[in-house]
């Protein structure tokens, strides 16, 4: 009796586009349904066509395309609104992961919700993004949040004196918090990461958070990246995330 011949892993055509670094999964599809791409020698227009890389030949704009052999990278995003912090969503709703055009096979460190904005780590070092989000290695991550209403300064200390949640009645950790401005927006600074920890944090004192920005994680800013934009980290960042997570 024959063994079955395991079936070789296909993914789809704009993953496979992104991967090889051609373009983000969203330009991808643009190019398949222009007619750019072609699959075993035939142009493809369906853009949930699927490859098996290493035995499908594909190229795009006569360029053959191939996957590299993967290396260790580090990214820095400026995550828009309304997009999902996972590399694969099954309502088919836009993920961090159409924002970024490399060939390796990266994912998030940590999550950020579908409404808030700002510093996300993406990278294919597995290693370093579980001593990334270990409560242990005390990471700090700093957001910027709007609020409903001016904050009072008397909530200020039950804010950062190590709170109870009142949806679950959980005890976080102490942070540091400052008032800005007229009061609507106050910074925070905390290790932890928990599940909507801060919009959590302001609804168990009675504040809605209109809007939430990440503005800081492990000493990294978004700096002048726009909105959707990114960039590498630099070898001398990517030295200091090693060194804070260091034992």
């Amino acid at each position: 009796m024959n063994k079955t011949e395991p079936q070789e892993a296909s993914v789809r055509i704009n993953k496979y586009l992104a991967q090889c670094g051609v373009a983000s999964r969203r330009e991808a599809d643009r190019l398949v349904a222009s007619g750019e791409v072609m699959i075993n020698g035939r142009v493809e227009r369906e853009a949930g066509s699927k490859v098996v890389p290493g035995r499908d030949e594909v190229v795009v704009s006569g360029r053959m395309l191939a996957l590299p052999e993967e290396r260790q990278v580090y990214i820095l995003l400026n995550k828009p609104k309304n997009y999902i912090t996972t590399n694969r969503d099954e309502k088919e709703r836009q993920t961090v992961m159409d924002l970024v055009s490399v060939r390796e096979r990266v994912f998030p460190v940590g999550r950020l919700d579908r409404k808030s904005t700002g510093l996300l780590l993406l990278t294919n070092d597995g290693d370093l993004a579980h001593k990334l989000m270990h409560p242990s290695s005390g990471v700090l991550k700093e957001y910027l949040a709007w609020l409903d209403k001016p904050f009072s300064h008397r909530d200020l200390a039950k804010l950062t004196g190590g709170m109870r949640l009142n949806d679950t009645g959980e005890k976080v950790s102490p942070c540091k918090a400052k008032i800005l401005g007229d009061g609507e927006q106050v910074l925070v600074t905390l290790h932890e990461g928990k599940n909507h920890q801060v919009r959590r944090m302001f609804w168990s004192l009675g504040y809605d958070v209109r809007r939430l920005d990440r503005v800081s994680y492990a000493g990294l800013a978004v700096g002048r990246l726009k909105r959707g934009e990114w960039r590498y980290l630099t070898d001398k960042e990517v030295a200091e995330l090693q060194r804070l997570c260091a034992p």
